[in-house]
């Protein structure tokens, strides 16, 4: 599909304010116009979560303007990024759903001040970089959206979209805004064009996603690796990692302190996986002596059957091994002889994280890895442990500090690879499940740190309304985008406000809701509030 860039906007751009000199332009085309369905729905709906918009089709577009100019906001080009926008029927049960896709339309190479010589980079990048249209008439990232999220009880249970604007996604529905976030995120360049099944490049050239992925396992880096080895790589569940600088440089702001296990006598902590089993364990939380479960069968270690000495593990903190039974079977074994907790120690390298889910599991369970659970078995019985928070160590990355790619063992086309790993902890919005922690109305967390690793520049600017400075960093180092989105908030302030009192307290309205959370300070409410009085 060609059209004329300058005439591809959404029907609702004719109301927003003009874009910042500063910031890049993401031009949303309508893909539904004049289908009455999707992006043009005539539905009537009540405006919610500060998206005004009066129908269906009206409030999508609204929320789809408003990530259009958090991401203009954030990122850096001078020319126009065109996104084509539509509502598609696509996979849904009543328990999982393909929430929406996107992706860059054209790659280049070997272009004037490529970040890498024979390396694809995606269209948006590219222009980015030459400085002009090298895609004229053309779309430069293609999204569309499950038209089938909409209340019906055979997709996701009768989940609908949330097309508020404030992030506060009620129980039940899927907040579009992260969506829309998220899959604008991939079209930028959160995206790898890799043969998932055969590890091989496209074309025989890499991109500039993979240039940045290494793979523990191998101890190489995508490019360095054989074909079989990147398909092994993908599949190879923690073990891959994003090396870029950005990324590693942000991480431990973003990202909370691993767990660990102080032990008395040794003297680092030792690692440790979360369980999805028994209570949550927290810093101190988790304490007690050591004792090694016995079962009586065989060895005795793997705590399969009742143990045989209950009097010992009563009170303490069951050692058991991993194998020949579920991980709920050795906590709940444990639990019947009175143990306060439960360490699994793994049978192979790596530390483990017991999986599994049995509400009867009551006692705290985490993972050793097999040499960690060697170390406490060579202390005396009874030796003193605690869970602390590792101040070295960040959750969903590796000891060397890079953030682990999603690469899960079984192969999950549009998931796999070009997302984060779903470790991380806080979530993060480029993860391949949107989560209900995410605010992307606000933070966009790691993601624009990615963006530089690949060649892109991203906005080091205080927000603005019009020529007015806010004082507001549009973008923090770590990803928090407050200055952003009150520019995108502005724009839809401007485009509902009949007339200047409204638009000023529209975003006046912002402001407080911002102050009172905590996230600005009285000053920039002033500032904004002075600003939006100057506009119009």
């Amino acid at each position: 599909m060609r059209r004329n860039k300058s005439v591809l906007a959404l029907a609702l751009a004719a109301g927003l304010a003009a874009t910042p000199a500063l910031a890049a332009e993401f031009v949303v085309v309508n893909l539904d116009a004049g289908t009455g369905a999707g992006l043009d729905d005539p539905s009537p709906r009540a405006p919610q979560g500060g998206n005004p918009g009066t129908t269906l089709g009206e409030q999508r577009q609204v929320a789809y303007a408003y990530a259009a100019r958090m991401w203009g906001a954030i990122m850096q080009s001078d020319v126009p990024i065109i996104v084509g926008a539509r509502f598609i029927p696509q996979a849904c049960t009543e328990t999982g759903a393909v929430l929406g896709s996107a992706g860059t339309t054209q790659i280049f190479r070997d272009f004037p001040g490529a970040t890498r010589a024979n390396t694809w980079h995606n269209v948006a990048l590219t222009e980015s970089i030459v400085g002009f249209d090298v895609n004229p008439g053309g779309l430069d990232i293609i999204s569309q959206f499950n038209s089938r999220i909409s209340g019906d009880p055979a997709c996701l249970g009768g989940a609908d979209w949330y097309y508020g604007l404030d992030g506060q996604t009620p129980a039940g529905t899927v907040n579009f805004l992260n969506v829309v976030m998220h899959e604008i995120g991939h079209g930028i360049g959160f995206q790898s064009f890799l043969s998932l099944g055969t590890g091989n490049f496209l074309g025989g050239f890499p991109d500039v996603y993979l240039s940045n992925a290494f793979n523990n396992t191998v101890g190489k880096s995508f490019l360095d690796m054989t074909a079989p080895e990147r398909a092994f790589a993908v599949r190879d569940a923690g073990g891959t990692v994003w090396t870029g600088p950005d990324v590693s440089a942000v991480a431990p702001a973003y990202l909370d302190p691993q767990l660990a296990l102080d032990v008395a006598g040794l003297a680092a902590p030792l690692p440790v996986g979360r369980s999805s089993l028994g209570p949550v364990v927290t810093d101190g939380s988790f304490s007690g002596a050591v004792v090694a479960a016995d079962d009586g069968d065989g060895v005795g270690t793997d705590a399969c059957s009742a143990l045989v000495n209950a009097a010992d593990v009563s009170g303490r903190i069951a050692l058991v091994d991993r194998g020949a039974c579920t991980f709920a079977s050795k906590a709940l074994n444990a639990q019947a002889a009175g143990a306060v907790g439960v360490l699994v120690a793994n049978n192979v390298p790596g530390v483990i994280e017991p999986g599994g889910v049995d509400p009867a599991v009551t006692i705290p369970v985490l993972g050793l890895s097999q040499d960690g659970g060697a170390q406490l078995r060579a202390l005396a019985p009874g030796v003193a442990v605690a869970a602390v928070l590792d101040p070295l160590r960040r959750v969903g990355a590796d000891d060397a500090g890079r953030v682990r790619l999603n690469t899960p063992a079984a192969l999950a086309p549009g998931s796999t690879f070009s997302h984060f790993d779903t470790a991380l902890s806080p979530n993060a919005l480029m993860e391949p499940s949107i989560t209900g922690t995410l605010r992307a109305d606000i933070d966009v967390d790691l993601t624009p740190a990615l963006f530089r690793d690949t060649g892109w520049a991203t906005q080091d600017r205080t927000a603005r309304l019009g020529d007015c400075d806010l004082g507001i960093p549009v973008v923090n180092p770590d990803g928090v985008a407050i200055g952003a989105s009150v520019e995108a908030r502005s724009l839809v302030c401007s485009a509902f406000a009949p007339n200047r009192g409204q638009y000023v307290r529209c975003v006046v309205g912002y402001a407080d809701e911002l102050l009172a959370a905590g996230l600005i300070d009285g000053d920039d409410k002033d500032r904004t509030a002075s600003c939006a009085a100057r506009q119009r």
